[in-house]
């Protein structure tokens, strides 16, 4: 079962990782696409910017119809017989370039085309190519059909064309898909690691939980099964002597009668656990005299104490009231009474002290003829723990505790517990006062 939760956990885990990296990565890819159009616009832009020629002079147009495919055209040179002026405007010939994109001349009335860069960035027929690039009424887009990209300026009839092949855009979305599918393969190897081990720390606590439940089933069988067993084995006696008086058989009678009563007390403690775990339990609290509630549960036990020489040592301030129920703080005080006499040997001592501290109404329990575990500290008041190993109806079904935290909890009380060798065990109880 467990295994198959953590890999639940671990698929479910990673699909939702990877949906938010693939929505990621498409918000990225897109950024970069619209990016990189952006930036050949620009680029587009500042190549069809005018050439810094004199006014006399003009950039040359090759008056040619016929340009065929793949026909490049460079600017034409000057003719050899052309005088020379010396005092001419010089012309500067740095502007921008770029390999990549093809800047083209185009007069629609002529229907004459010079290409003034010396190579074509694409594929195609200029003279096909160019009229339908004119005809577009957006001055960038793109003609899938011809593989291109395109941006125009248009001046009456004449048109400043810059053309790139739509692998300009295409293989830096190629590589870009790439890094980024690059990035969501480790991504997603370190997410299934990341997982693996977060799974394994989510079951912790369910193997804990199940294996507690299994020690309680264990446990339970145990406890349930020697008053079961003790009654048989009484009525088999009765049955054995079917004309003996009931004084006779008085004492399986009262064997049983125990048992019984042992099997209830059992069934009773996990009614009232699973009642007081109710997810809608709540409880309606008033003024409760802790003072009084203490000084009864230390009555009611003073004849078991004195049966086995134990000494209770009490200093219990008066009238102290809290905000509870009567029946829960009752119950919170004579169990954890009833505890420290389990706990404490006979002869021993046990301090009960009722006080107020930092705002808080303090209740608490020390027997220092016990101690509890370091390793079984920390689950003191878990569900069915016992600290205790070894299988014994006299010392409780390990429900106790649970039950006392449980309570505490719903008065709005905080429970805690120390133990050391010096001071022995002590728990202690802090209401809210009144």
């Amino acid at each position: 079962m467990l295994k198959g939760y953590r890999r639940r956990f671990v698929l479910l885990n990673m699909l939702l990782v990877g949906l938010v990296l693939i929505g990621t990565f498409i918000m990225i890819g897109t950024a970069v696409y619209t990016n990189s159009y952006n930036e050949l616009k620009n680029t587009m832009t500042l190549v069809l910017k005018p050439w810094n020629f004199s006014e006399e002079k003009q950039p040359p147009r090759s008056n040619n119809t016929d340009i065929g495919k793949n026909n490049k055209k460079s600017p034409p040179d000057k003719p050899e017989n052309e005088p020379q002026n010396t005092h001419e405007p010089k012309v500067q010939s740095k502007r921008y370039k770029d390999d990549n994109i093809t800047t083209i001349m185009y007069n629609s009335k002529n229907n004459e085309i010079s290409v003034l860069s010396e190579n074509l960035s694409f594929d195609g027929d200029v003279s096909e190519i160019i009229p339908q690039i004119a005809k577009q009424k957006n001055s960038f887009g793109t003609l899938y059909e011809y593989h291109i990209i395109y941006y125009m300026e248009k001046t009456e009839n004449e048109y400043k064309i810059a053309v790139a092949d739509i692998s300009y855009i295409g293989y830096r979305m190629v590589r870009i898909t790439l890094i980024l599918l690059l990035a969501y393969i480790l991504a997603m190897a370190l997410v299934f690691f990341i997982s693996i081990q977060l799974s394994k720390l989510a079951a912790k606590p369910m193997e804990n939980a199940i294996e507690m439940e299994r020690k309680f089933v264990a446990d339970i069988s145990h406890d349930l099964k020697t008053p079961i067993t003790v009654i048989l084995a009484n009525n088999s006696i009765i049955k054995s002597n079917p004309l003996s008086a009931v004084s006779e058989n008085q004492q399986w009678l009262d064997s049983t009668d125990n048992a019984a009563n042992e099997m209830m007390k059992l069934i009773h403690e996990m009614l009232t656990l699973s009642s007081l775990e109710s997810v809608e339990k709540t409880v309606e609290r008033q003024a409760v005299n802790l003072s009084s509630v203490t000084e009864k549960c230390v009555l009611q036990m003073e004849s078991v104490a004195y049966e086995r020489g134990i000494t209770f040592e009490d200093e219990i301030n008066e009238n102290i009231m809290i905000l509870s129920t009567e029946a829960y703080t009752n119950r919170i005080c004579s169990s954890l009474i009833e505890n420290a006499l389990k706990y404490e040997p006979d002869g021993g001592n046990i301090k009960i002290r009722v006080y107020t501290s930092r705002k808080k109404a303090v209740f608490s329990v020390q027997n220092l003829g016990s101690t509890i575990s370091k390793e079984d500290l920390p689950h003191i008041f878990d569900r069915f723990y016992r600290s205790d190993k070894t299988r014994n109806l006299s010392d409780g079904h390990g429900l106790g505790l649970p039950i006392v935290h449980k309570m505490s909890e719903l008065v709005h009380a905080y429970i805690t517990v120390d133990s050391t060798q010096t001071n022995g065990t002590t728990f202690m109880v802090a209401f809210e006062i009144i």
